[in-house]
């Protein structure tokens, strides 16, 4: 009888990942036994432990209130520096008006005084220092003329505060300077103007238009845009000599160039005010033989009394 075949071992399949064991075992068991261990032990509660963490929150919390309140005290500072110089550019302008206006009435007595001491045979002693003062820009003064309004381009950025133009190597010149205004009362003087004044400051002899900064200063008054300027005087004869003349230009220029607004308007009355009583200090009048005679003899007669 034969023998029925031996049965072959059954061999279990190979995993697919057997050569893997490394990356099985970083996948399987990303924790270390023993790290595992000690973290399904519970823990017994620890204040000092708890004390340290509430103690370092505070510590946190406070610094960072300390670094906002660094951050956010210069800015105080600096707004409540800017007030304070407000009020006082405002109570020292308030300060300016009101002795303005009492040098004004001042100036009115003295020549109603001069007037009276005058009396009726001065007469035409007091129209004459009248015409004079006139003339030299101490009195209001009213009558047809010009009226220019010069302002900045349409699209003119703001520029800092306290920064020069003139110091940038690319000034912007739809910025209305200075030298813009000089030119332009220049012109109005050369085409017969006989009063003027920007933004009601009356212009004399001795007036100056500068810049600082940012601000166009008359006198050393700030003036701020539109520039308004008032020349009065005959005014067809005004516009026409000053159209023609290199100031016309020079305002064609500012508005094809750097599209600068400068609009000319004649009126048939404008009121210019007056600069006040001026002030020579170093200017004397001229002796005359006939002032010297007089002088003479006032001395002697005081010497005989």
């Amino acid at each position: 009888m034969s023998r029925p075949p031996a049965a072959s071992p059954v061999v279990p399949a190979r995993r697919p990942d057997a050569s893997m064991t490394l990356l099985r075992e970083v996948m399987e068991r990303p924790l270390d036994p023993s790290y595992a261990a000690a973290a399904r032990s519970p823990r017994p509660p620890s204040r000092s432990r708890d004390a340290f963490t509430l103690l370092l929150a505070i510590v946190a919390g406070a610094a960072f209130v300390t670094a906002v309140s660094s951050i956010q005290q210069p800015q105080r500072q600096s707004s409540q520096v800017n007030k304070q110089l407000r009020e006082q550019i405002d109570k020292r302008t308030r300060v300016v008006e009101r002795q303005e206006e009492a040098n004004a009435a001042l100036g009115s007595s003295i020549a109603l005084a001069q007037q009276n001491a005058l009396g009726a045979g001065g007469a035409g002693l007091t129209a004459q220092v009248r015409a004079l003062s006139l003339t030299a820009g101490e009195l209001p003064v009213t009558g047809p003329g010009l009226r220019l309004t010069v302002d900045d381009a349409p699209d003119q950025g703001t520029a800092a505060v306290g920064s020069d133009p003139r110091a940038s190597t690319d000034p912007d010149l739809g910025t209305v300077f200075d030298a813009d205004l000089q030119v332009i009362v220049n012109g109005l003087w050369a085409s017969g103007a006989e009063a003027i004044d920007i933004d009601g400051h009356r212009l004399t002899e001795l007036s100056a238009i500068r810049e600082a900064g940012q601000a166009i200063l008359v006198d050393f008054r700030p003036l701020v845009p539109p520039y308004v300027i008032q020349a009065i005087g005959d005014p067809d004869r005004m516009q026409t000599d000053f159209a023609a003349g290199a100031a016309g230009a020079y305002v064609q220029s500012m508005r094809d160039n750097n599209h600068i607004r400068v609009d000319v308007a004649t009126s048939k009355h404008l009121a210019v005010p007056g600069a006040g009583q001026l002030v020579l200090r170093a200017a004397h009048p001229v002796a005359t033989k006939a002032a010297k005679v007089t002088a003479k003899t006032t001395k002697t007669t005081k010497k005989h009394n």
